[in-house]
């Protein structure tokens, strides 16, 4: 037997957590007798281990058989989940156009809303598809999608209609800005099958209304708020906070504004990490590279930002459990499909040409430019194969990996504050705060 690579052992106390990234599970034991374990696992069957405690171990993949290359079967989990014929997930932009102007934006926006031409070749995509998949997924995105609300619901209404009557599961989810998701709108969308959104808020009033104003420069926090209390009973709603060095400091008012308005319990919270993507310049966030924090940076405001929310009462999120191919860019049946009818791979890449992968008019065809996604392989940095994160990573942001100058901003978080993350579920247990689950996803 031999101990996995992907264990992290952390003590507090009299006691010592072992947590495994393989199986995300965690196994705690008297730290008199974590000597005992390596004593057994080096072939000492004398050491006085308790058995129970071994098979808890083993359970949890914390000892693995000595001829078991763990590398070698992360690969086998990365291949066979990258390819899902069962599963068709499209990513669909109502609109690339936006009501905001935020200055960090990762898009170069064109006013452009999702036509009819557009849509009926979508439907038709699906409908050749949906005899041989069984669950169908649609995250509505944008430029802002609401913008788009008609073309959001006509092609909702045929969709779920579509997935009814061939018997297939569908669900769907939106990201927006919040500015005009009042409870109307939260309503009409959950009536067509949509369950969760992402809504952004970047500190208190007088930050956020300077980092995401209206066109034209008018505040919209107050909008905003307003409206995730109006429809968290309607929508699993999660508010991400996006960070950098103009903002890092000012998420705490946030949190409590949040708090004191009921809605600690009822939506979530999460930080996000600024990046400039040098490789669209025509996008605004170009011009911010100096604000924008390191990885490690981030990943320990990221742990404050846990733990203040928790304290807060808004439920943290769970140890991160084993994950197989990461995101719609390296998965086989998802596709990214534009305004315009243009088709993406990642959905940082959008409204960049230079991205487009095909046009769904004519799609598919000979030369659409997805090798360099389906073919992308994590096993093949060093730093990836070498790091104790990567069952939870899988490399990470592929789009980011293959760009030099992204590269600081790939990995995970996790793989740079895992003693403070171990550490932080493990006393919330101790004190009785509920976790949510870290299954395989």
């Amino acid at each position: 037997m031999k101990e996995s690579r992907y264990n992290i052992w952390v003590t507090e106390g009299p006691r010592s957590y072992v947590y495994n990234g393989f199986s995300g599970k965690v196994v705690d034991l008297p730290t008199a007798q974590r000597e005992q374990v390596e004593r057994f696992v080096a072939g000492d069957d004398d050491a006085g281990v308790d058995a129970a405690l071994i098979h808890a171990l083993v359970a949890g993949h914390m000892i693995v058989a000595d001829g078991l290359d763990e590398l070698s079967v992360l690969r086998r989990r990365y291949e066979a989940t990258r390819r899902n014929p069962g599963h068709l997930q499209l990513t669909v932009v109502t609109s690339l156009g936006c009501n905001f102007d935020c200055p960090y934006c990762f898009e170069a926006k064109h006013p452009s809303l999702l036509d009819g031409a557009v849509q009926q070749r979508l439907l038709q995509l699906v409908d050749t598809r949906l005899p041989s998949i069984r669950t169908l997924s649609v995250l509505w995105y944008g430029g802002e999608p609401l913008v788009g609300l008609p073309a959001l619901l006509a092609l909702s209404d045929e969709l779920l209609a579509r997935a009814r009557s061939a018997g297939v599961d569908y669900v769907a989810s939106i990201i927006t800005n919040g500015y005009l998701l009042d409870r109307a709108v939260a309503g009409q969308l959950r009536d067509r099958g949509v369950r969760r959104t992402q809504v952004t808020l970047d500190g208190p009033g007088e930050v956020h209304d300077l980092r995401r104003p209206l066109a034209g420069g008018r505040g919209t926090f107050a909008t905003i708020l307003d409206n995730v209390v109006a429809a968290a009973d309607l929508l699993d709603i999660a508010i991400r906070v996006n960070l950098d060095a103009g903002n890092a400091d000012r998420f705490p008012e946030l949190l409590e504004i949040l708090a004191a308005a009921g809605l600690a319990g009822r939506v979530s919270v999460y930080p996000g990490q600024v990046v400039a993507p040098a490789a669209n310049p025509g996008a605004p966030s170009a011009l911010v590279h100096q604000s924008c924090l390191s990885r490690p940076g981030f990943a320990a405001i990221e742990q404050r930002f846990r733990e203040v929310a928790a304290d807060l009462g808004f439920a943290a999120p769970d140890l991160p459990g084993p994950v197989g191919a990461p995101c719609t860019a390296v998965r086989d049946n998802e596709l990214v499909i534009g305004s315009r009818g243009e088709i993406y791979k990642c959905t940082e890449t959008v409204g960049n040409p230079a991205e487009v992968v095909g046009n769904l008019m004519d799609w598919p065809r000979a030369g659409d430019r997805l090798t360099k996604w389906l073919t992308h392989d994590p096993f093949a940095d060093a730093e990836c194969r070498s790091c104790r994160a990567l069952p939870v990573c899988m490399g990470g942001c592929a789009f980011h990996a293959m760009d030099t100058r992204l590269h600081d901003s790939r990995c995970s978080t996790f793989r740079f504050g895992h003693d403070q993350r171990i550490l932080h579920q493990i006393r919330r247990r101790a004190a009785g705060a509920p976790a949510t689950a870290a299954g395989a996803r």
